[in-house]
């Protein structure tokens, strides 16, 4: 079963703040902290914060009543989840530099109501104005303002961007979410793990199989369940068939927002060949409901193992060639290198993770750091690139399509023979919990579970990579021309849906 040491630790609120420096300089980064309301079970509210490391979480719990420390000063990383925290239980993060709110906005919504509470009555506030939102502000001879957003053109969903520019440099930027946060984590709540399976994969459809992989590895940890072998390996497949249209796509939008529509529309269909062979597979383009607990609903016969390895072998070539095409075209490389740079300092300040932090140098990847499935078969190391631009993340994309064509193809015709579903019977221990982890094509996907005393769902968090990056762009942007924004905001390629649960 779980393959990663998890180091517990029970400790008071002002005694993490001294290990917090310790913490920061043994190399462990935040995976996320998470909140919950357990007076009904020892009378207090309790914060985990958990770090990650080669193969070892480490986890320090702190029962709380209304107030705790922050350490966001320490590990700025921890600033999003500890205003998310104020916002959704009412703990205040003493000595936060910023408690704005983060979700619940004051223009609509009463702060003296937080909804992830258990007693939190269902009851949506009266729509009215409680307050305003003060944004940040540069001021100086020559500073203007361009606002953009929160509704977009096209089909993208909303986020506002506010950046402060001299000329065309930008200054400073500011971002603004969760303009339609769903509340998804309530709404798991008294749950059972099938009903949760099919919101939570369905939180960021194009990341649906990854997410879906670590919230299935917590919950089968609770059940205290192997998955099959053959379940294992098709897991695996699906999981880097999805990496690989992701990337195939996120290159062609690069293409696109450089003015090199042919390349991008090569990529465009390549992208449709790779959603069509979704469908083949698993009835949907997006591949939804492939992954059911303890095991998959879709089992490969040898056509459609033939189909998978006559389109990655496609994938294959088309790729070299896109790479070839990028490393000597100079009109290419202007664009993309130098351009949004994130340096390592402050990657590991924001604990990036997925390409991000890879194309930063930080050697960050789920499927090596705590490994699952089967991915420690095949001895994989994080590929790396350290200027933190455009152009690494573009690069990086191309390599990673590379490796997951190499697992692909190594696993399409040696699968285990067995069933594809395990049993599934086993009763949850009232209010334990378990962790789940999976590298998706943006990053790591973090799951907390909690299960009640009739073995349904007391407490669900789940963790985007999105939620990690999005304060990225805003030190990304610096020094760049506003009209690279959109530039770099590709190469990011961060969901607006997977960030605002």
């Amino acid at each position: 079963m779980d393959k990663i040491m998890t180091s517990k630790h029970i400790i008071k609120s002002s005694d993490f703040i001294k290990l917090a420096n310790n913490i920061k300089e043994s190399g462990r980064y935040l995976l996320g902290i998470v909140a919950n309301d357990e007076r009904s079970i020892n009378s207090k509210f309790n914060i985990r914060y958990f770090f990650g490391g080669k193969n070892i979480i480490d986890e320090y719990s702190i029962p709380v009543d209304e107030n705790f420390q922050s350490v966001s000063k320490i590990c700025p990383a921890a600033k999003m989840y500890e205003r998310e925290i104020n916002d959704l239980f009412g703990l205040t993060p003493l000595g936060h530099p910023d408690l704005r709110p983060l979700m619940l906005y004051p223009e609509n919504w009463d702060f003296s109501v937080h909804p992830l509470r258990k007693d939190y009555d269902n009851l949506i506030p009266e729509f009215k104005k409680y307050g305003d939102y003060k944004y940040k502000e540069v001021s100086g001879e020559g500073i203007f303002e361009v606002l953009v957003g929160p509704v977009h053109a096209g089909i993208i969903e909303p986020g506002h961007f506010r950046f402060s520019l001299a000329g065309e440099p930008v200054l400073q930027l500011e971002i603004r979410h969760f303009w339609k946060h769903k509340g998804i984590e309530k709404i798991c709540e008294g749950k059972d793990f099938n009903e949760a399976l099919n919101l939570i994969s369905r939180v960021s459809g194009d990341n649906n199989v990854n997410i879906a992989v670590s919230y299935l590895e917590a919950v089968e940890n609770l059940l205290n369940v192997e998955v099959s072998e053959r379940a294992k390996h098709i897991r695996v497949i699906l999981a880097e068939l999805e990496r690989i249209w992701n990337y195939v796509r996120d290159i062609a939008w690069i293409f696109m927002d450089i003015g090199f529509a042919l390349p991008a529309q090569n990529l465009f269909a390549l992208q449709e060949e790779l959603m069509r062979l979704n469908k083949s597979l698993t009835g949907h383009r997006f591949m939804f409901n492939a992954l059911v607990p303890c095991g998959v609903s879709v089992d490969f016969d040898s056509s459609k193992l033939f189909m998978v390895d006559n389109i990655i072998k496609k994938v294959e070539k088309a790729i070299k060639e896109c790479e070839a095409f990028i490393l000597n075209s100079s009109t290419v490389l202007d664009r993309l290198e130098f351009t949004g740079k994130i340096n390592k300092k402050t990657a590991e300040e924001l604990s990036l993770c997925g390409i991000s932090a890879r194309a930063s140098g930080l050697p960050r990847d789920s499927r090596v750091e705590f490994p699952y499935l089967i991915y420690e078969k095949f001895n994989l190391k994080p590929v790396l690139r350290e200027s933190g631009d455009v152009f690494a993340r573009t690069a990086l994309r191309i390599k990673e399509i590379l490796l997951s064509v190499k697992i692909v193809g190594g696993l399409l015709f040696n699968l285990p023979e067995g069933e594809i579903i395990s049993l599934c019977e086993n009763r949850v221990e009232a209010y334990k919990y378990a962790v789940g982890n999976a590298e998706t094509p943006r990053g790591n996907a973090f799951f907390y579970i909690m299960a009640d005393d009739g073995g349904k769902i007391f407490r669900l968090k789940y963790i985007d990579p999105s939620f990690r990056i999005w304060p990225s762009i805003q030190y990304g942007v610096l020094g760049n021309i506003i009209a690279d924004f959109p530039l770099i905001n590709k190469s990011l390629n961060l969901s607006y849906s997977g960030n605002d649960m």
